[in-house]
């Protein structure tokens, strides 16, 4: 599987050369440490688990300062969500055979290889746009994808007006909905959206009001015959607790986006044990300031058996699902 496919641009130094010379060093140098290795370690030469990880985070970064665009992954099964990798941020895709609902659109500056990769997924129209709440992190590419595509439907979190961000980012996305003649929904809790052959989309929450902005981020849940997905957002203490007291184990689903990119303020475990989910996937950046996900957060899921995938070790997480199971490929 291709790890990443490069966004064409003119006047760039082409840095294929340099990737293939870097290589035969590279491998050279790996030879040695692993008979190193095989030696019981002799040498004072890194082993190749370090080697590897050092590696990983590297190309993270080169992928980074060369502009590079996520390559499209495919899954077998009837529905697909992606977790695109967007960085310390959030950007969800759910495509079915009828409809196209997109979570999120990523950070300030990422607008473009959000519209790059829905297009490679064939993507010429989206059905529902959900702003999960106005934080850069989630809607900073949002203006782009609305310049873009045909939207059927925008909603977006109910939030005070004292708490109304002023920026630049989200008074610009505004202006973009009002000029292509688009209206925005309020997220209402128990909301329901047909998305066509026994798909559906369930808005949860907020059930309440909240003087935080990340408290206020919508709360939903995609439904594909017995399988289920749920995704809460930033939402943290105050949220979850108000959805576990609304819904209980109805909350229960087999895939879960960990909330606020895995931070120990969300994912608290009257929540996790309400979702019970097989798979957690956290949207998040590599070597993030946040130290995101936290430690708390990781003990918790591990503790309950929960497959953890992480876009920033991971890449851009596509799971299938047929109704009856679920099937999963990532980038890296």
């Amino acid at each position: 599987m291709s790890r990443r496919r490069r966004r064409g641009r003119g006047g760039q130094v082409p840095i294929l050369p340099f990737l293939c010379a870097g290589g035969i060093i590279f491998a050279a140098f790996l030879v040695v440490v692993l008979l190193n290795d095989a030696m019981g370690g002799q040498l004072p030469l890194p082993t190749a688990a370090q080697i590897e990880s050092a590696a990983a985070g590297a190309l993270d970064k080169l992928y980074g300062a060369a502009d590079l665009v996520p390559q499209p992954v495919h899954v077998d099964g009837e529905v697909s969500v992606h977790f695109i990798d967007v960085g310390q941020a959030d950007c969800e895709l759910i495509q079915t055979p009828e409809s196209t609902v997109l979570i999120d659109a990523g950070d300030i500056g990422g607008g473009d290889a959000v519209v790059a990769y829905l297009k490679a997924q064939g993507v010429n129209r989206i059905d529902l746009l959900i702003a999960s709440h106005p934080h850069a992190d989630h809607i900073g590419g949002m203006k782009e994808v609305v310049e873009t595509f045909d939207i059927g439907k925008i909603i977006f979190s109910d939030v005070p007006d004292e708490l109304i961000p002023t920026s630049k980012t989200y008074e610009g996305l505004i202006d973009t909905i009002a000029a292509r003649g688009y209206k925005i929904t309020k997220a209402k809790p128990r909301a329901v959206y047909d998305l066509g052959g026994g798909a559906s989309l369930t808005i949860l929450g907020p059930v309440a009001q909240y003087d935080d902005l990340n408290e206020t981020s919508v709360a939903c849940r995609f439904d594909f015959g017995k399988t289920s997905f749920l995704f809460t957002g930033d939402a943290e203490k105050e949220n979850e607790n108000d959805l576990v007291a609304a819904y209980g184990s109805a909350l229960k689903a087999d895939v879960f986006k960990l909330g606020h990119h895995g931070s120990s303020t969300s994912n608290q475990q009257k929540l996790l044990n309400a979702v019970d989910p097989d798979i957690a996937v956290c949207e998040v950046g590599y070597d993030n300031s946040y130290g995101h996900p936290h430690a708390e957060t990781l003990e918790r899921l591990l503790k309950m058996g929960v497959t953890l995938y992480r876009t920033d070790r991971d890449g851009t997480v596509v799971i299938g699902s047929d109704g009856e199971t679920l099937s999963v490929a990532t980038e890296k």
